[in-house]
């Protein structure tokens, strides 16, 4: 990875960590009663070595691999029921199958491999509680209805070697692409930097989100005496969180959307070429 993708994939997360963090300690600490100028003074006065230390590479490196441990196929949801088995979409597969089908099969003599062009997944449906209306919103995605605990894991079993399987030989794919035009590999690339860099940056978010509020709470015993204003701070600071995060989360799903497309005509115009040599020229006199 050179360095410019470094910065941005790395520095980015770590400074709207570092920025989130004391603009939510600075709301809270507002709520209580204390100007903004004294509840900034220690930010003040250690702002260079916090700027020198967390809003650099390193903190978005770290950013990062808490991102990528929940980068997985089946998504492990704590705090709601799993009445379905909830996924993440099959990107790889997503895209392969927009291709043509005689470049499909000639992908499958390569690699050795058997891609499935059915989506087996949905989106959950807009139901009227409160809990479903929520993962309608957050786009989540599921496998089946009903299913007992044996066919659940089979069903995780299937979806995840399915899902590695679509990617790497989108991966690959993508690589033999670039052997004939770097363009096709370059532009999704960039986008998926942007893409993942969002990901990324929703996680700094609420990790910032997290900190603060473990501080926050850890000065209870001082505002037990206002615990209203205690209150009122932490549901602003998570008001302002969960919008920014489902900001985010919006930006980041239009640019996988823009990453899918431009790569699946990449792909196929590529085919196309091999298909029919020469046709570009003709078409172009013609």
């Amino acid at each position: 990875m050179d360095t410019a993708r470094q910065i941005l994939r790395f520095s980015i997360p770590g400074s709207l960590f570092l920025l989130h963090g004391v603009v939510c300690y600075l709301l809270y600490r507002r709520i209580q009663g204390v100007p903004f100028l004294e509840g900034s003074k220690l930010i003040q006065d250690n702002i260079a070595a916090v700027v020198a230390v967390v809003a650099t590479i390193p903190t978005g490196f770290v950013i990062y691999q808490l991102y990528y441990f929940r980068y997985e196929p089946i998504l492990k949801l704590w705090l709601l029921p799993r009445n379905g088995l909830f996924v993440r979409t099959d990107r790889g597969g997503q895209i392969l199958r927009t291709l043509d089908p005689k470049q499909l099969k000639k992908l499958e003599n390569i690699f050795q491999c058997e891609i499935d062009q059915e989506q087996i997944h949905r989106p959950v449906p807009d139901g009227k509680s409160p809990r479903q209306k929520l993962m309608h919103a957050m786009g989540l995605l599921e496998v089946a209805d009903e299913m007992t605990p044996l066919e659940r894991t089979a069903k995780e079993l299937a979806y995840e070697e399915r899902w590695y399987t679509h990617w790497e030989v989108l991966r690959s794919t993508i690589d033999i692409a670039a052997l004939q035009n770097e363009h096709v590999k370059g532009e999704y690339t960039a986008l998926s930097d942007i893409y993942h860099s969002l990901g990324a940056t929703r996680t700094a978010v609420t990790v910032a989100w997290i900190g603060v509020c473990m501080i926050s709470l850890s000065h209870m015993g001082r505002v037990i005496d206002a615990p209203l204003k205690a209150l009122g701070g932490l549901v602003l600071i998570s008001t302002l969180t969960a919008g920014l995060s489902f900001v985010l989360h919006r930006a980041r799903g239009r640019t996988w959307r823009s990453a899918a497309a431009s790569l699946a005509l990449g792909l196929r115009w590529l085919h196309w070429q091999e298909e029919h040599p020469g046709g570009e020229a003709q078409a172009a006199t013609g």
